[in-house]
């Protein structure tokens, strides 16, 4: 949907020996134990808003996913179907090197920090995704560190994603085509493909993000490629070339739009880059173009995270 030439993914790393798991010392539930996530998460913010100085201390995994599953509670949207990303990073430092724990005094400053720089930075057209958060200890010293992602949704008027019919052009937000031609300018196929890949996920709220890009077309070369097209290269998502200079804006037909949606295009990528430790996640799809030699292709960043109960 973008003409971006560069791109970026978020990549986070844990830092210190503090490594975030999902459970943290609650022992987070699993998928079928929602509402006692969820009553976790509740109970944190009750503490951290009217009981700071009961005595508690949280270790270091348990500090960080308090944090990060309350601030995801609260703001963290991320069953919207979002078109395009946008990333903030923050942090704030606690005087202690969390050997005793952290307080919940402690842990309330680090919230409210990573709260209002989340908040402060969204930009105006989007919504916050979700929020990754992560610890590094250094001495007596304790960075709190988030990672914001800000999604953009498809705008109401433009056609639901979630119908793939019909003919549509390759990219340039140039609509449909064919005998959709005039439709939906505003648009193009990186929409519907994108839309379509995003809504197989199996989760909606991640952590542990982690991000891989494709845009190179010999990553995904398909040697049962299905269609004849002239100057469509045999790769399992969108790359049109041609050497003798520029041509006519390609338009996808159903066929097309059903071969790099499915399981030998989109998902075939999903599947083949998916960590064995981490789930799908989103993605996102850019078209890229250049004038003579004619290179039209579609640009992929697909992200995969740890999922987390709501």
């Amino acid at each position: 949907m973008r003409n971006l030439m560069l791109f970026s993914v978020i990549f986070l790393f844990a830092l210190s020996a503090c490594k975030k798991n999902d459970a943290g010392d609650a022992q987070t539930p699993q998928q079928n134990q929602n509402k006692k996530t969820e009553a976790l998460i509740l109970d944190f913010k009750d503490k951290i808003e009217n009981h700071l100085k009961d005595g508690g201390t949280y270790t270091c995994d348990s500090a960080v996913w308090y944090v990060e599953a309350l601030l995801n509670y609260s703001y963290g949207y991320a069953t919207a179907l979002g078109c395009t990303f946008e990333a903030d990073s923050a942090s704030t430092t606690v005087i202690t090197g969390g050997i005793n724990g952290y307080t919940l005094a402690q842990l309330n400053d680090v919230y409210e920090y990573l709260e209002e720089n989340a908040l402060e930075n969204k930009p105006e057209d989007r919504y916050i995704f979700c929020i990754d958060v992560s610890l590094e200890v250094i001495g007596n010293q304790s960075t709190f560190s988030s990672v914001s992602a800000y999604a953009k949704q498809t705008l109401p008027n433009y056609k639901s994603t979630a119908d793939t019919s019909g003919y549509w052009f390759w990219g340039e937000e140039l609509g449909m085509c064919g005998p959709d031609s005039g439709l939906y300018v505003g648009m193009d196929a990186t929409d519907i493909i994108e839309a379509s890949t995003n809504a197989t996920a199996d989760y909606d709220y991640f952590t542990n993000l982690v991000g891989f890009g494709v845009s190179y077309p010999e990553d995904f070369y398909d040697p049962n490629f299905p269609f004849t097209d002239p100057y469509l290269l045999p790769y399992r998502y969108f790359v049109y070339y041609d050497s003798t200079g520029p041509n006519q804006d390609f338009c996808l037909s159903p066929d097309h739009m059903a071969y790099y949606s499915g399981t030998n295009g989109a998902l075939y990528m999903v599947r083949d880059l998916k960590p064995t430790n981490r789930v799908f996640a989103w993605c996102d799809v850019w078209y890229l173009s250049y004038g003579v030699p004619d290179l039209d292709k579609h640009i992929w960043a697909i992200t995969y995270g740890s999922p987390i109960d709501r």
